[in-house]
């Protein structure tokens, strides 16, 4: 068995100035709710933790390589190395091994530079976990672009790949969600689904971007945690085996 603590969409600013412009997102708060989540971590004993995107709430406009106002981009894109450091210095001091996926409001160029030897696979506590950095579209729906998509493939049909695995992306796959006049779900989750299914190889996929979560428990655990940065401040803890369904808690901080 192995115990994975999931958390997600912490939409972090601590060098970063100001805050997320959705007040409920409380960038500022975050630092101090690591604090309280590491006590957790601590009782919890998990194997491996895993955090699947929105490290940061990086401005649109410093992700698309603009200033939003009179400081240089530079001094901007410093801010965010600065956070990311921050979280993986915490990370690394929790002395738990970890996952780590960006999000839509990452700055994917920094995260790769902070976070560099995390992405694609790593094999953790007896199971395989594949990252995923997806996008989103034009249209503001997740897409797996080609070298994703050839992740996947590698991962759900290569004869060295026929192991226990855990796929984690920011983006769901299941269920799909209609909200803000937007899809949550890939372009392609439905031929996603099916391949996972078919493949018996996927013990769960773990995704944030929706904040009010998701939950589909079954053969393969589809989860999306609640946003970390929102009241009640949650997270899970599965244990995963190969024989036995998924156990799934979802927890809070002051619980």
């Amino acid at each position: 068995m192995t115990r994975i603590l999931h958390w997600t969409d912490m939409h972090m600013r601590r060098q970063l100035p100001g805050t997320a412009k959705d007040p409920s997102r409380l960038s500022r708060n975050v630092p101090a709710l690591l604090e309280r989540l590491e006590v957790k971590i601590l009782s919890h004993s998990p194997d491996v933790l895993v955090l699947s995107g929105d490290l940061l709430d990086v401005p649109a406009s410093v992700i698309n390589g603009n200033s939003p106002d009179e400081r240089p981009l530079s001094d901007w894109l410093n801010d965010v190395r600065s956070d990311l450091n921050f979280i993986k210095e915490w990370l690394s001091a929790v002395g738990v091994p970890f996952v780590v996926v960006p999000g839509n409001n990452d700055d994917e160029k920094s995260f790769a530079e902070v976070f560099s030897g995390y992405r694609f696979s790593n094999d953790i506590a007896g199971l395989r976990f594949y990252c995923f950095w997806d996008r989103l579209s034009a249209e503001q729906q997740p897409i797996r672009d080609k070298v994703n998509a050839a992740l996947f493939q590698e991962a759900i049909s290569g004869e060295e790949h026929e192991c226990a695995q855990v796929h984690v992306q920011h983006y769901m796959i299941h269920p799909p969600v209609f909200a803000k006049n937007k899809h949550y779900q890939y372009t392609t989750a439905v031929d996603l689904k099916k391949s996972i299914h078919q493949s018996g190889r996927v013990l769960a996929v773990l995704s944030g971007h929706y904040h009010p979560g998701t939950l589909v428990e079954g053969r393969v655990l589809h989860s999306g945690a609640p946003a970390f940065c929102e009241k009640p401040f949650s997270y899970r803890v599965y244990d995963l085996d190969e024989q036995l369904p998924a156990r799934v808690k979802t927890c809070i901080l002051d619980n």
